[in-house]
């Protein structure tokens, strides 16, 4: 879900594809955060910093995994491969579709559209430039305080 354009989502365990709630079962609740945890922080590449917390739904202990990609990521990887959610299914993104993410999320190199990211604007004004080592970097605001990202 970090991959696709919205770039975040939240996977609750403990709830089944009809969406009845099963619950974890409660002597490993703890456990099951550990090892989910572990997980993420030994697999991803580039780091990711999910939210894990427990909840209560209808008597039932239920783990959320709630994740944001930062916008200066193009995409992660999972064990060596980058997925894509599209509706209920994972998808293994191809080698072209990484290659265009790298491209099109390069804030410093791409063309447009440009989408602020607290209003939604899609008019940007470019406000800055410095030279770096890899190029030019360009700085984008927008009139609400925001700041403009490419419109992935």
């Amino acid at each position: 879900m970090v991959n696709a354009n919205v770039g975040q989502g939240t996977i609750v365990f403990g709830v089944d594809p009809s969406g009845s709630v099963s619950g974890i079962e409660p002597g490993n609740l703890d456990k099951a955060q550990r090892t989910l945890s572990q997980a993420i922080t030994d697999n991803f590449d580039q780091p990711l910093s999910p939210e894990i917390w427990t909840e209560t739904v209808e008597g039932k202990p239920v783990i959320h995994i709630s994740a944001k990609r930062l916008r200066t990521v193009p995409y992660h990887e999972y064990a060596g491969r980058a997925w894509t959610r599209q509706g209920s299914e994972n998808r293994q993104l191809t080698l072209s579709e990484k290659d265009h993410l790298r491209k099109c999320r390069d804030r410093s190199n791409y063309p447009g559209p440009w989408k602020c990211d607290r209003c939604g604007a899609v008019v940007g004004q470019l406000i800055s430039m410095k030279r770096t080592d890899e190029g030019i970097e360009k700085t984008y605001n927008c009139n609400c305080g925001g700041q403009f990202w490419p419109a992935t």
